[in-house]
Parts: structure tokens; C-alpha cells; sequence
């Protein structure tokens, strides 16, 4: 029976580790990403809660990446494609491919990348674990669940999950609004951007779930 883990990841060794640490702010989502080579696996990910400027030179100092090409600009966040270093970042992308695992969702945030996987079996999930804690990775488990279960608290993470509830309990999804997305970022203390973002994720994900 295949097991969904949700976790925290943070290295500077992880890829865009560097980046995360120096802007806490910054608030990245994989949109995709795949691998001809690899060693070199290429990510797509918006990016949004810092200055575009002070975000690229970060980005340019980045030694766990080796390209960087802006693709689309929205309002306010910017969709990068990067390559991942072949010498200077931890293969996570490899070993989970190795083991049969498939990346549901990672999004990046204070430092830490948060991370929901699929993974084969209870054997897999443990040797990646080995993998990242012998490369030195900080790691924090949150969830682990039956991957063929799809209920609701499986669809979306923990921190989705949480935005959710605290919109809707603060009325947030009510016709007038009775708060805003600003007090609901101070009451889970997290941005505005973090707010927006998972509570877009975890809708999506729900609605994902239905036949329309």
C-alpha cells in the first residue's frame, strides 16, 4: 500500500536552499518539474514576496542552481525556470526517483521547504529519510497517510488545511467578507502572500477531487 508523507525539508544543500534562508519572506510553489538528466532535474516555480531585483541577485548567488530564466510575471509573483546543480545541491530529485516516489506538492517558505510525496511502501519512505538525514537535511514529519485514501484530510496539507479553517471560520469565504486576508495572515502568522497561496492550493486541490 503506497504512504503519502508530508513534511519539512531545509539544507542549503537542498536546491534554492541558499535562497530560502537569505529571504524568510519569500514565498516559492513548484508548479512542475522534470529531468532528462538526472543529476540536473529543471524546476518551474513561482516566486512572490520579494523584490524582484534583490530576489534575481540572490537568485545569481545561488550555487545549488545553475540556470535562471523569468518566464511569466503575473501581479504579483514571477514564474523562474531553474536547473539544479549537478555539484553543489543534494540529489533528493534522484533518490526519490530511484525509490519509486512521486512529488505531490513542495512549496518553500522561512527558510524550509514543505513538501507532500507519494511513496511506494513504508520501506521506501524510510530509506528516503536515511538518504536526506545522511546528506545532512533537516527534516520534520508532520502526516503520514494510506495513499489510497481521499478523504478531505488527505487532499490537502496540514498548513492548507489550517488557512482553510481559519477562513472559514473568521469569515473570510462569507458574502460581504467579515475579515480580511491580512488578519488572517497575523492570525496564523504567516504573510499575506502565504495566506493567498495556500488557500488557493487547498481549493484547488479540493475542487480536484470532484467531477465537474
Amino acid at each position: 500500500m503506497s504512504l503519502v508523507a508530508e513534511y519539512d525539508a531545509a539544507s542549503p544543500t537542498l536546491v534554492l536552499g541558499p535562497t530560502l534562508e537569505s529571504f524568510p519572506a519569500l514565498e516559492v510553489e513548484l508548479e512542475r518539474q522534470y529531468a532528462l538528466d538526472p543529476d540536473r532535474p529543471v524546476a518551474f516555480c513561482w516566486m512572490g514576496g520579494v523584490d524582484a531585483d534583490r530576489l534575481e541577485a540572490g537568485l545569481a548567488a545561488d550555487e545549488t542552481i545553475t540556470e535562471v530564466e523569468r518566464y511569466e510575471t503575473a501581479a504579483d509573483r514571477i514564474l523562474y525556470r531553474v536547473r539544479e546543480s549537478e555539484r553543489n545541491a543534494v540529489s533528493a530529485y534522484r533518490e526519490w526517483v530511484r525509490l519509486g516516489a512521486e512529488l505531490l506538492d513542495a512549496s518553500g517558505t522561512n527558510g524550509h521547504w514543505e513538501i507532500r510525496m507519494r511513496f511506494p511502501d513504508r520501506n521506501a519512505f524510510a530509506t528516503y529519510h536515511d538518504f536526506l538525514e545522511a546528506n545532512g537535511i533537516a527534516f520534520d514529519l508532520h502526516r503520514l497517510s494510506d495513499g489510497d485514501r481521499t478523504g478531505h484530510d488527505d487532499v490537502v496539507t496540514p498548513r492548507q488545511r489550517d488557512a482553510l479553517r481559519a477562513a472559514y471560520e473568521m469569515g473570510f469565504f462569507d458574502v460581504p467578507r467579515e475579515t480580511t486576508l491580512g488578519k488572517l495572515a497575523t492570525e496564523l502568522g504567516i504573510s499575506d502572500q502565504a495566506v493567498s497561496e495556500r488557500l488557493r492550493r487547498g481549493q484547488s486541490r479540493l475542487l480536484e477531487q470532484h467531477d465537474f
